[in-house]
């Protein structure tokens, strides 16, 4: 009994031993990788001050200025403090504007921020393709469309994950004493949003994407770990020893919101790469298409 356990646990760390040293190899040696999560970052940042427009937007009609304070606070926990400051300036200035204004501002940013935004999705979804070895596939209105649907998601995923780590303290009643617990419960909030929002992203994002939620569910939980310690250890590391300053000048700012982009989409990238090995090992075969010539 103790040898049929022992040579079970030893299979089990070997299983996940070669998957993990697949999802490695096929993160690093895909050369379309580096190239399209730049991509991501360009797009994403050529769309981030209409993007942050139009969150800053939705969230000033519901939010007040105590809540976009706790919010500031919270948001420098995960994103460099050069560019906290510009979503500092925006919800601060947009959150004391009347509901009327704010509404006349959406029809304008919005446009603009779903076209630049879903060139950064279209290319974040094709860096999910090739990681799974599969040529795109949708056409040019199909693969538009489903990079508008996925952009107004991740809008949406903002602005929940902004009320949760700074509403949720502030709306529930919390009896007087506790709302410690409040704040410590926006995290677990913001981790299981994050979550539900990259498996639908890798169930629905793909063009061949996975044919079961089992094999979704391990890349979305460890992209949205990575993806939060990441941020925090990139914060600390340009506070503190990335004098970014002293090299670039005044557009520091802007070189490390682009490190930061690019950052999180490698990571979402390793998100599928990880759950097409375990796909891979689970089907005891290659469940997806030979690799395309280049």
């Amino acid at each position: 009994m103790t040898t049929s356990h022992a040579t079970a646990g030893s299979n089990w760390f070997g299983r996940w031993r070669a998957i993990v040293l697949a999802t490695l190899h096929s993160f690093f040696f895909e050369r379309d990788n580096a190239p399209r999560c730049a991509a991501v970052a360009f797009f994403g940042f050529l769309s981030f001050f209409p993007a942050i427009a139009t969150v800053a937007l939705i969230y000033g009609i519901v939010a007040n200025r105590q809540m976009v304070a706790d919010t500031i606070e919270t948001v420098g926990d995960v994103v460099p403090q050069m560019a906290q400051g510009i979503i500092a300036e925006q919800l601060t200035m947009l959150a004391s504007q009347p509901p009327t204004t704010l509404g006349l501002g959406l029809l304008i940013t919005v446009p603009f921020a779903l076209w630049s935004g879903s060139r950064g999705v279209d290319s974040l979804l094709y860096a999910m393709s090739r990681i799974r070895n599969e040529a795109p596939r949708r056409g040019f209105f199909k693969s538009l469309a489903y990079a508008i649907g996925l952009s107004i998601g991740g809008a949406v995923f903002v602005v929940l994950a902004l009320l949760a780590v700074a509403g949720l303290p502030a709306l529930i009643p919390w009896p007087s004493g506790e709302e410690v617990v409040a704040l410590a419960l926006r995290w677990p909030v913001l981790l299981l949003l994050s979550v539900l929002v990259l498996a639908a992203l890798y169930r629905w994002g793909p063009d061949r994407h996975p044919r079961k939620f089992r094999h979704i569910w391990p890349g979305a939980i460890l992209a949205s770990l990575l993806w939060l310690l990441a941020g925090a250890i990139f914060s600390i590391y340009v506070e503190n020893w990335g004098n970014y300053e002293a090299t670039f000048g005044s557009v520091s700012a802007a070189v490390v919101l682009l490190l930061w982009l690019y950052n999180s989409a490698q990571i979402l990238v390793l998100g599928a790469a990880f759950n097409t090995e375990i796909e891979r090992a689970t089907d005891g075969r290659e469940a997806v298409s030979p690799t395309p010539p280049r």
